[in-house]
């Protein structure tokens, strides 16, 4: 059995898994975040500061990542949440006096400002990836951008560094009973989550994946899209053929589905690979009938 609520290692059935209802949210970040603000698909993290009580003063972070060889990137997503966090900031210095809201609540404040500073900071990373010495992978892998914003003082900035692909690459989730709320759905403000559920997605975890209550099966992330693969060819192949793979996903009506998902479909029709929608079970993992699971979104 799961040694905590935290602790997934050992769990063996479904009724292991706490629900959404019943997570201590106060758990341990190491100290680096704060709290997280979800628009959309896009997460945004407060860091850790010494804030001065006088003036509410916060450092938020937001992440996305280019695809396509460098040549998308979410940038729409992006500024509309860099808006929400500068005006959940600027509600906050307001009660210190500040009329910071006015002018960092609207779009069009941060639009041209963000695409200007993308726009020259793709460029010097594409330079410094042609200059002698540079790493050769910087020119193929795909480039992972950090904004970090802040209202008073205004501050905004923007950083760009290599984001490789691992075709074993990994990451971390919380899985827990419940069905994602609505709110999660649209532009997302900390007074639609009652529940503090933005609590439990800060690094290393990227989502928590969630356990349908009536099927028991795992159905979505709260900002992600979640799939398990099956191998179902025969026990002497050398697992190399997409063909002899199955995708298992909740069934369609029963979740939301992001824009990403749509390219998965894309890619099993193109390359032959089964499709099931009966929902990924937690047994047939404890099993070992998965060959593998991943998550899906624009982040």
């Amino acid at each position: 059995r799961a040694r905590n609520e935290d602790d997934m290692e050992g769990v063996l059935s479904e009724e292991d898994i706490p629900s959404i209802h019943q997570l201590h949210l106060s758990m341990d970040n190491g100290g680096r975040v704060k709290r997280t603000i979800i628009c959309n698909t896009m997460v945004a993290y407060e860091m850790q500061q010494q804030a001065s009580k006088s003036d509410g003063r916060q450092v938020f972070q937001i992440c996305a990542r280019t695809v396509e060889g460098k040549a998308v990137f979410p940038l729409s997503e992006f500024t509309a949440c860099v808006q929400i966090v500068a005006t959940h900031m600027a509600q906050n210095v307001a009660v210190h006096g500040g009329d910071e809201e006015a002018r960092f609540s609207r779009l069009g404040f941060w639009s041209p400002r963000i695409k200007l500073l993308y726009a020259r900071a793709l460029t010097a990373y594409t330079q410094a990836c042609n200059r002698e010495g540079a790493d050769p992978s910087m020119m193929v892998d795909e480039v992972f951008v950090t904004a970090q914003v802040s209202v008073r003082p205004f501050s905004l900035s923007l950083s760009l560094c290599a984001y490789p692909f691992s075709s074993m690459g990994t990451c971390q989730v919380r899985v827990c009973k419940g069905t994602r709320p609505e709110s999660f759905l649209h532009d997302f403000q900390l007074s639609k989550d009652p529940r503090g559920l933005t609590r439990l997605i800060t690094p290393p975890i990227a989502d928590v994946i969630l356990v349908d209550p009536a099927t028991k099966r795992l159905s979505e992330g709260l900002v992600s899209n979640f799939f398990a693969t099956r191998f179902d060819g025969r026990r002497d192949s050398d697992r190399t053929r997409y063909t002899d793979y199955t995708l298992v996903c909740a069934p369609l009506e029963t979740i939301h589905c992001g824009a990403l998902a749509e390219r998965v479909w894309a890619i099993c029709q193109r390359d032959g690979i089964q499709v099931t929608f009966g929902g990924p079970s937690l047994s047939d993992a404890v099993a070992g009938r998965w060959s593998g699971a991943f998550i899906v979104n624009t982040a």
